[in-house]
Formats: structure tokens, C-alpha cells, sequence
């Protein structure tokens, strides 16, 4: 373990301890971890977490499971600013990268029926999976072993194992034209 590494598990240390206090069974958390400043854990009272062994994050890591099963693998690494939000189940496999800004949720907001009602469905991300720059993991997705998604994209679905993902719209300029106050 070089000297930055340990230098940040060793800060994480009180934190580490007082998130398995504060929520006991809730949340499986090694206490060598080397979690980054800012890292947020907030685990529901309908809620589990687990986070695996030898993980890593830059810092702004958040990972709040409000209610279901939040867990992520071993040796996974977080770049800055990085959330998940889990209200029914994300699973996070062995080994995988996630670079900076990445958004995973496992619910939408169902606009319709008001305020605080959620659609879910459960995402999974397999083993060794690579996630670039600014993505955002939907609802149902399946991300297979050893995928590549690269940076920018929105992912929704299955997605085979061994794919390089690449989801990048047009551009599209449209002009208009205001209302005259005469028309």
C-alpha cells in the first residue's frame, strides 16, 4: 500500500467506525478501507449495505440505501463524485472502475402519482466492468463481465458481458421564432 493509500484508510478509520456503530447489521464494512474525504454511507432502517474489502474512492464517494440491498465488491475503485442510490437492489461486482460523476439509481420518480412514489427495478453490474466520465446507470439495468461504458453515456437495459458501450447523441440546433405581439 504506498504512502497516499495508507495515509487516507488511516483518516477513514473514525468514520469507518462510527457508520458500523450507527448502523450495526445494516451495513458490512471492512475497516480497512480507503474511502476519500466527503464519502457519504447512509443506510435506511428497511435497508442493508455492503461494501467489499480493499475498496478505494478520490472522495465524494455517497451511497445511500434507503430501503432494499446496496452492495458493492471487492476492490472497487471510486473516482470523485460518485452516487448510488439504492431504494430496492444494486449489486456492484469484483473489480470494477468508475472515473468521476457517475450517477447509478435503481428508481425513477413517478411524477403521476405525486410526491415521494418511486417505479423500481434492480440494477447489476458484473465483474471487472469499466465505467467512464459522467454516466448515468438507470433503473433495470444488467451490465455484464468485463464491459466498457464510455464516458457520457445513459444506460438503460442489458448490456452482454465483454461490450464497449457507447451511447452519444446528435446534436440538434433548432431556432425559433418568437411571437410577435401583433399575431
Amino acid at each position: 500500500m504506498d504512502m497516499e493509500v495508507a495515509g487516507r484508510a488511516a483518516v477513514s478509520l473514525p468514520k469507518i467506525l462510527y457508520w458500523k456503530i450507527r448502523y450495526g447489521k445494516r451495513l458490512r464494512l471492512p475497516v480497512v478501507q480507503s474511502l476519500g474525504p466527503h464519502s457519504i454511507l447512509r443506510v435506511g432502517k428497511q435497508a442493508r449495505m455492503s461494501v467489499g474489502k480493499e475498496t478505494v474512492s478520490r472522495g465524494n464517494l455517497t451511497l445511500r440505501a434507503e430501503k432494499g440491498t446496496l452492495m458493492v465488491g471487492d476492490k472497487c475503485f471510486f473516482n470523485s463524485n460518485c452516487c448510488i442510490t439504492c431504494l430496492q437492489e444494486i449489486t456492484i461486482g469484483n473489480g470494477c472502475q468508475f472515473a468521476n460523476n457517475l450517477v447509478i439509481v435503481d428508481h425513477d420518480h413517478d411524477y403521476r402519482a405525486g410526491w415521494g412514489h418511486y417505479r423500481t427495478a434492480p440494477v447489476h453490474i458484473g465483474n471487472d466492468v469499466w465505467i467512464g466520465a459522467n454516466c448515468v446507470i438507470l433503473k433495470g439495468t444488467d451490465i455484464g463481465d468485463g464491459c466498457v461504458i464510455a464516458a457520457g453515456s445513459v444506460v438503460s437495459g442489458k448490456i452482454e458481458p465483454g461490450t464497449i458501450f457507447c451511447q452519444k447523441r446528435e446534436t440538434q440546433i433548432r431556432t425559433y421564432r418568437k411571437k410577435e405581439e401583433n399575431e
